[in-house]
């Protein structure tokens, strides 16, 4: 698994402007969803820069903690525990790379309560029969790049992610059988506990 790949692939109103000459799209509800999403289990499949596709299941908790299983390769994981991103890889016997999590995309999505009303977070949204998209990008360094979060329409339901860094690379993370509200595991989060069952 490429771990640089990986990385760079994690306003005010309740109306929120969508492209020229659509009508403006009520975030509201997503933005209810947003803030009671908690925790939540389901699969994944990753699209990466490239086109390759990995599959695997994901485990999130917030505050800032989420885990990625990868099926292929065995033993790939990416663990954010909070305050960093463990990344490891199964072609490699050393310790897992760390990254501080708010220099990832994944900070955004992990956020306590994400809120779609914060000045300069929400870019647009688009809605059609399928559900909404909204363009979201981190008011603090909205140059780093810039994430698509896809939601279904009903029951609302987030069902995917695309990040798009600076330099245009695009990593899609598409969500399957994701169940909510459930308890998870706060050891499944611990990157030095995963660093000693990996060895």
């Amino acid at each position: 698994m490429n771990r640089r790949r990986f990385l760079s692939a994690f306003a005010a109103l309740p109306l929120i402007a969508a492209l020229p000459a659509q009508a403006a799209v009520n975030v509201a509800p997503i933005n209810a969803y947003l803030q009671n999403l908690r925790s939540a289990q389901g699969r994944f499949t990753q699209t990466n820069p490239n086109g390759s596709t990995q599959t695997g299941t994901f485990y999130l908790a917030k505050p800032g903690r989420i885990r990625f299983e990868y099926d292929k390769p065995k033993g790939a994981m990416v663990i954010a525990d909070g305050s960093w991103v463990g990344v490891f890889d199964p072609k490699s016997n050393r310790n897992p790379t760390r990254y501080p999590l708010d220099k990832t995309p994944l900070a955004l999505l992990l956020r306590d309560r994400l809120s779609l009303t914060e000045p300069g977070l929400v870019l647009g949204a688009t809605q059609d029969a399928d559900g909404t998209d909204i363009t979201v990008v981190d008011p603090r360094a909205p140059q780093e790049g810039r994430m698509v979060m896809s939601f279904s329409a009903d029951p609302i339901r987030l069902r995917q992610w695309e990040i798009t860094t600076k330099t245009g690379q695009r990593t899609r993370v598409a969500l399957g059988d994701l169940t909510t509200g459930i308890s998870v595991n706060p050891s499944l989060f611990n990157i030095e506990l995963a660093a000693t069952d990996y060895r």
